[in-house]
């Protein structure tokens, strides 16, 4: 004898089956949040511990500004480098000689494409180290920031995770998203929204050395002459 399942009609087994389906979409949905908040944090805490474990790095950067308020785009170029632990440099090749330095003690910012007649410093003991974008977003996973895992997707032809964070402390971040290697667990790209100026900041990273041998000077800032020095 024929099952009474088997010969149910068609229509009808879609009718019985479709119940079944719809709760377990609904316990999917219901923890698909938890889940990538999860995932995320996963992914954050790998990246972490990756970059703690390097001496330092090198990256070419491509950084674009929409200022919101002016409504205009602004595009550079340049060298990043960052030495454990609190040594760092962005070098422009475009704008040509535009640095900011962090050289141990203070925070040097030098943009004379914009007034080449002043450089500011400021304490370093008296920052957040903000300025280190991996000790920002890398440090403290699920603390600093609630991250959601957004998906994959590629950059410059590698596998990346794609995380939206969200900040639970103070920072000047308003929202962010960041997007880590799979297999390396490197920063290659970050889109930030500037919590003050609203500005929308997306830097991408490419040809990354880990652990280069550097010049003792490397993250020495010694003001052009005739240039004002302003302390903050």
């Amino acid at each position: 004898m024929k099952s009474q399942y088997l010969s149910l009609p068609t229509r009808s087994l879609r009718l019985s089956i479709a119940p079944m389906a719809l709760a377990a979409a609904l316990l999917m949905s219901a923890g698909a949040p938890e889940l990538a908040a999860q995932d995320a944090r996963s992914v954050l805490e790998r990246a972490s511990a990756r970059h703690d474990a390097l001496e330092g790095f090198c990256a070419d950067f491509a950084q674009e500004i929409e200022v919101t308020l002016l409504r205009e785009t602004v595009r550079s170029r340049g060298e990043l480098c960052q030495a454990r632990s609190d040594h760092f440099e962005m070098r422009w090749t475009d704008p040509a000689g535009d640095r900011i330095v962090a050289d141990g003690t203070y925070l040097w910012v030098y943009f004379p494409s914009s007034d080449e007649g002043m450089v500011s410093r400021t304490r370093m003991a008296g920052i957040d180290g903000s300025f280190d974008l991996h000790r920002e977003f890398l440090s403290d996973p699920g603390e600093r920031y609630a991250a959601t895992h957004e998906g994959m997707e590629e950059v410059d032809g590698r596998a990346v995770h794609v995380l939206h964070l969200t900040p639970q402390v103070p920072t000047q971040y308003r929202d962010a998203r960041v997007w880590i290697d799979a297999e390396e667990f490197l920063i290659r790209k970050l889109v930030i929204e500037e919590a003050e100026t609203e500005s929308i900041r997306t830097i991408q990273l490419s040809g990354i050395r880990l652990n280069p041998v550097l010049p003792a000077d490397r993250f020495a800032f010694v003001p052009p002459p005739g240039v004002q020095v302003i302390t903050r």
